[in-house]
């Protein structure tokens, strides 16, 4: 849980850099307990229609989720690697494979 926490605030912050280009994104959660926030104002209304406004929404949440469990396990995978290495070399055994 610890690394799906730290996950998705480097995704925060990332977006948050980044919000400009997002119309509705905001730079900072509404509320604390949230993690991304988006404002959805009456000009967004005239401009975008609701449909859309809300499949962006799901999709954003789905991507947001999907790139976070790949995340997870390239982070899982990496330390088994590392964890292998290093029991490898501390039993002087071949390394390479």
């Amino acid at each position: 849980m610890e690394i799906e926490h730290l996950l998705v605030r480097m995704l925060e912050r990332f977006m948050a850099l980044r919000a400009d280009r997002f119309e509705i994104f905001r730079k900072k959660a509404a509320h604390e307990g949230y993690d991304f926030s988006f404002l959805i104002a009456a000009n967004h209304l005239l401009i975008y229609r609701k449909e859309e406004l809300v499949n962006f929404v799901l999709e954003f949440v789905a991507g947001i989720d999907k790139e976070v469990n790949e995340l997870k396990l390239d982070v899982i995978n990496s330390a088994r690697f590392a964890a292998n290495f290093f029991v490898n070399a501390t039993s002087n055994n071949d390394i390479t494979k």
